[in-house]
C-alpha cells in the first residue's frame, strides 16, 4: 500500500506575515518598529517596505532599472518573513540609507586600537580585538595628565562635581585643549587624542584638557537613533577619568588595553540604547597567556568574552606549554563556572591575504565621516606592520560567527527562513536576494574600513528556524538530523542553498564590478530576529517548550493593575523593592507543529549530539558540498555561532576535559558554557512550565482591556554568551 505523502505538514504561501503574538510584538516594539506620522506604530509590512526601499536605493543610476525589481523581491520576502535582514537593517533601513555610514548596518567588526573600538561600539557594532603582545604599540603610562571640563552654562554641569571651562583657563598653563564635537566621531576623537599622545611618548608630563561643552545634555533626542534620548557627556567623562587611572598602574600594554577598552565599553552600556558587545582574543604562545586565562576570575573585565587563539600545532604537538595552556583554559572554564576563556581555532578561519600588504601605510581606517589624525595614521601603520608579520591575521566577532581581519573589518548579515517559504525554489530565491542585498551594502555605502570591505566583500547569509523547516518539509527532528544518511535529503537541500549563495555572489560581483566575497555563509545567534516569529534561534535547539516570561514593572505602573484584571500571573518581588513581575505565557512555534515526543530541547541533547550537529552544519552550509556530496573546492564560509550548554552536576571535570580534547579541534568555533541553576533566584526572566500549567494560565487570561500589549525586558534579548549586540 502506498503511503500518502503528508509533507509539508503546514503549507506556506506568500503573505504579509504577522508578528508573533505577545513576544514577537514586544520585541519588535522595543527594537524595530517606528511611530508613523499619524501616531500609529508600524506594521511588519511597513518595515518590509522601508527596509527594501533603503537597500534597493543603494543601486547607482546605471542600475536604475534593477531598483524596482530588487525592491519588490526584498519587500515580498521580508514581509513574508522568509528573509529577515539582521536587526541593524530592520531598525535603520529606510530611504536615507544611501547617505548613511555603513557602521550602523554592520553587526560585527574588529579593531586594532581603543579609539576605533570605541567608535564602532558607539555605532552599535559588536567588536573583536586581538590583545597579542606584538600588536600592543601603545604604552598608556605615557598618556598625558587628563582633565575633563564643562561650561557652567551646560545643562548637565553640577557645581562641586564638575570643573568649569572658566576655572580650567585660569588654572592650567600651556595645556593642550580639545573641544569634543557632539557626534559619535567626536567622542571617538577624544579617545584618539589620548591614545595617539600616549603612543608618541612625548606628553607624559603634559596636561590635556577635554572640553565637553558642545556635547548635548542628557535627554536630548538623537536623530540617527529615531529620537532616543542622549546620555549627555557624563558617561564619557567618567569613562575617561577611569581610563586615566591606568597610568602608573604597573600593567603591561596588553593588560592596559584590556582595561581601557572595558572602561570605554561601560560608557556605551550607560548610554542606554545598547549593550557593548566584545570579544578579547590572545594567542596561546604569548608569555602572559596564563594571566589572560585567569584575568576575569572574580567578575572583573566582564564586558568582553575572552578566548584563547589556538591552531593545529596547539592541538597536535603535545608540548609542555600547549598542554599547560589547555589545562589552564579547561580548569578556568569549568571550575570558575563561566565557560571562559573559550577557544578560537585560527587555522580553521578563512583567510585570504590578497592585497593585505597595502595596509602598511596605516590608511586602513578612514571614511567621509571619520578621518584619523596624521600622527594616528603612523600609529596604525606600526600596528599593521606587526599584524602583517603574523601567520594568522583573522579573529572572530563577539558571537563567533564571522571571521575578520584583526586590523579591522566588518560583516553584514541576514537570515533566511526557509520554513516560511512556500517551496524550495522560493527559499532559494530568498537566499539569492539576501546575497545581493548584503553585497549592495558593502559596495555602495561609505565605511571606516572601506579598503578592507572592497578587498574582501565579506557577507554572512544565515538561516534561522532550521528545526521548524526540517520537521515541516522533511518530517525530521533533531536526532533524525544528526543521522547523516537518514537526513540526506535535508542536508543536500541545505547544500543546494549554499551553492545558490556561492553562485549568486560570483555572478552579482561580476555584474556590479565588485570583489567576489571572501566569505558568504554563516549562522548567527539570531536571538532578536527569531523572536519576532517565535522561531528556534539560528542553529540552536529550543531552550524550553512552554514557559512563562516574567517582565519587571514598577509597582505603581498603571499597567500592573490592568494586567492583574486581565488575569496575568503576578509576583511581588521582595529582592527588588517597589517592583512587580508580570508573567506572559509563551509558546515557541516549534511546539505547535505536532512533534510531540520527537521534540528535543537544548537541555535534553547530549554534548556529543550537539557537536555532531555542528559538524554537519559546517560540512553542508559553511563549507558546502556539490551535487555528489564532495566538498566545494574552496571554503568560503564563516562560522556557526553556537552555545553548547552542559550540566556540571552531570558532567564531571574528567568528562568535560575529554569532550573538549576530542571535539573542540574538529569545529571552527563553539562556546561551551555550564548551565546555571537559577531556581534559587527570586527573579527568573523565563520559567519553564508543563503544557497543563501553560493552558491553565492561558485560560485565566481575558483580553478585554483595550490597548494593552505585552512588554519585554532586556534580559530576554541577551544571547547565551551574555555579550551579543541587539
Amino acid at each position: 500500500m502506498k503511503v500518502k505523502n503528508t509533507l509539508p505538514k503546514i503549507k506556506m504561501k506568500f503573505i504579509d506575515r504577522k508578528l508573533s503574538k505577545g513576544l514577537g510584538e514586544a520585541v519588535a516594539k522595543r527594537t524595530i518598529l517606528r511611530t508613523k506620522a499619524d501616531g500609529e506604530l508600524e506594521t511588519w509590512a511597513d518595515v518590509a517596505h522601508r527596509v527594501a526601499l533603503g537597500n534597493s536605493s543603494l543601486l547607482p543610476k546605471k542600475f536604475e532599472k534593477d531598483r524596482q525589481s530588487e525592491y519588490e523581491i526584498l519587500r515580498k520576502h521580508i514581509s513574508n518573513a522568509s528573509l529577515l535582514m539582521s536587526g541593524r537593517h530592520l531598525q535603520h533601513g529606510d530611504e536615507t540609507q544611501p547617505g548613511r555610514n555603513m557602521e550602523v548596518f554592520t553587526n560585527c567588526s574588529t579593531a586594532s586600537s581603543s579609539f576605533l573600538l570605541f567608535y564602532l561600539l558607539l555605532n552599535g557594532s559588536g567588536v573583536g580585538r586581538a590583545y597579542d603582545d606584538a600588536l600592543m604599540v601603545v604604552d598608556w603610562d605615557y598618556m598625558p595628565i587628563i582633565r575633563c571640563v564643562l561650561s557652567e552654562d551646560h545643562g548637565d554641569f553640577v557645581w562641586g562635581d564638575d570643573e568649569s571651562v572658566r576655572e580650567a583657563r585660569h588654572k592650567y598653563e600651556n595645556a593642550h585643549w580639545f573641544e569634543i564635537p557632539d557626534t559619535r566621531e567626536g567622542w571617538a576623537q577624544a579617545v584618539e587624542k589620548i591614545e595617539e599622545m600616549a603612543h608618541e611618548r612625548k606628553f607624559k608630563n603634559d596636561t590635556l584638557i577635554l572640553d565637553f561643552t558642545k556635547v548635548r545634555p542628557k535627554g536630548s533626542p538623537i536623530g540617527g537613533m529615531q529620537g532616543r534620548p542622549a546620555s549627555g557627556p557624563r558617561p564619557l567623562i567618567k569613562a575617561i577619568q577611569k581610563l586615566a587611572t591606568i597610568k602608573g598602574s604597573g600593567m603591561k600594554p596588553w593588560k592596559q588595553a584590556l582595561y581601557a577598552d572595558h572602561y570605554l565599553s561601560e560608557c556605551v552600556l550607560v548610554g542606554g540604547a545598547r549593550r557593548a558587545a566584545r570579544i578579547a582574543v590572545k594567542t596561546w604562545t604569548d608569555p602572559d597567556i596564563f594571566e589572560f586565562i585567569s584575568i576575569k576570575k572574580g567578575g572583573f573585565l566582564w564586558s568582553a568574552n575572552n578566548s584563547v587563539a589556538v591552531d593545529e600545532k596547539f592541538w597536535k604537538q603535545r608540548s609542555l606549554h600547549s598542554m599547560k595552556v589547555l589545562d589552564a583554559v579547561m580548569r578556568a572554564s569549568y571550575f570558575d563556572k563561566t565557560g571562559e576563556p573559550g577557544f578560537v581555532n585560527q587555522h580553521k578561519l578563512v583567510q585570504n591575504d590578497d592585497g593585505f600588504d597595502g595596509y602598511l601605510d596605516g590608511k586602513y581606517a578612514q571614511s567621509k565621516k571619520f578621518m584619523p589624525m596624521k600622527k594616528t595614521i603612523k600609529m596604525l601603520a606600526e600596528v599593521a606592520k606587526h599584524a602583517g608579520a603574523k601567520y594568522y591575521t583573522q579573529i572572530p566577532n563577539p558571537c563567533g560567527e564571522i571571521t575578520l581581519n584583526m586590523l579591522g573589518g566588518y560583516c553584514v548579515i541576514a537570515d533566511v527562513v526557509p520554513y516560511h517559504a512556500p517551496d524550495v525554489d522560493s527559499a532559494e530565491e530568498a537566499f539569492r536576494a539576501a546575497t545581493r542585498a548584503l553585497m549592495r551594502v558593502n559596495t555602495y555605502m561609505d565605511s571606516l574600513y572601506s579598503r578592507e570591505v572592497k578587498r574582501t566583500n565579506r557577507i554572512g547569509v544565515g538561516m534561522t528556524g532550521i528545526h521548524e523547516y526540517a520537521w515541516n518539509a522533511f518530517g525530521l527532528a533533531f536526532r533524525d538530523l544528526i543521522d547523516e544518511e537518514k537526513a540526506k535529503d535535508f542536508w543536500m537541500t541545505i547544500a543546494r542553498f549554499k551553492r545558490a549563495v556561492e553562485e549568486e555572489s560570483v555572478s552579482y560581483a561580476k555584474k556590479i564590478g565588485a570583489t567576489v566575497p571572501h566569505t558568504n555563509t554563516t549562522i548567527k545567534p539570531a536571538g532578536t530576529t527569531s523572536k519576532l516569529f517565535s522561531l528556534s534561534e539560528g542553529a540552536h535547539l529550543p531552550a524550553m517548550r512552554e514557559y512563562i516570561r516574567w517582565v519587571q514593572f514598577r509597582e505603581d505602573d498603571p499597567l500592573v493593575n490592568k494586567y492583574k484584571k486581565m488575569g496575568y500571573p503576578i509576583k511581588e518581588l521582595k529582592s527588588y523593592q517597589g517592583t512587580t513581575a508580570i508573567g506572559f505565557p509563551t509558546q515557541p512555534e516549534i511546539c505547535r507543529l505536532g512533534m510531540n515526543n520527537k521534540l528535543v530541547t537544548a537541555s535534553e541533547a547530549t554534548p556529543e549530539e550537539q557537536y555532531k550537529w555542528l559538524m554537519l552544519i559546517e560540512k553542508y552550509w559553511i563549507v558546502g558540498v556539490d551535487e555528489n556530496g564532495k566538498s566545494l573546492a574552496e571554503d568560503k564560509g564563516n562560522q556557526v555561532s553556537y552555545t553548547l550548554k552542559y550540566d556540571p552536576e552531570q558532567v564531571s571535570y574528567r568528562k568535560f576535559s575529554s569532550m573538549i580534547r576530542k571535539y573542540q579541534p574538529m569545529i571552527k568555533t563553539c562556546s561551551v558554557m555550564p548551565k546555571i541553576d537559577v531556581t534559587a533566584y527570586e527573579y527568573q526572566p523565563e520559567e519553564a512550565v508543563t503544557i497543563g500549567q501553560f493552558m491553565q494560565v492561558i485560560n485565566e487570561i481575558s483580553d478585554d482591556e483595550a490597548g494593552v500589549t505585552e512588554d519585554i525586558s532586556m534580559e530576554h534579548l541577551k544571547c547565551d554568551s551574555g555579550a551579543c549586540p541587539i
